[in-house]
Formats: C-alpha cells, structure tokens, sequence
C-alpha cells in the first residue's frame, strides 16, 4: 500500500476531529514550511506533524490560546479496505 499524501492525510485527519466533535472545529490546515498539520477548535489549537510515528493514532500537540501545551493522541479510523 502506497503512502499517503499530505494533502490525503489532511482530509482524513479532519474528518477524524469532526468525528470527535465538529463544533467549533475550523479547516485543518497544511502548514508545509513547518511540516505540520494546524486545526483551531474552541480556542484551542490543534498541531499534528505530517509524519506520525503510530499508524493507529494521532499524535500532536494542543496548545491553549498562547499559553502551556500538551501532548495530544487521538485514534485514527481504521481505512476502509476494499475486497
């Protein structure tokens, strides 16, 4: 199986947050100069790197407005395979 684009891997990370709770949740953006992934849910944003060391999770950061972060894992959605 090949491996994703950035631009794939976009779609699927915002539809895993909209899973997780779409209010509030603003476009995740590609931030390609830093290699990141940036979404902004009710203040608080969401910052996932383009590669991701667990093929099962989400790992990045959350950083509450401009103050302290923290590490941030979410489950991905298994992808669909075909028959």
């Amino acid at each position: 199986m090949r491996n994703p684009t950035n631009d794939e891997l976009r779609l699927l990370l915002s539809a895993d947050l909209k899973r997780a709770g779409s209010e509030g949740l603003g476009k995740v953006l590609n931030d390609s100069a830093r290699k990141v992934f940036v979404a902004k849910k009710n203040g608080v944003v969401f910052e996932f790197g383009h590669k991701q060391s667990d093929a099962g999770f989400w790992n990045g950061f959350k950083y509450y407005g401009s103050g302290s972060r923290s590490k941030f894992r979410m489950r991905r959605t298994p992808p669909v395979v075909a028959a």
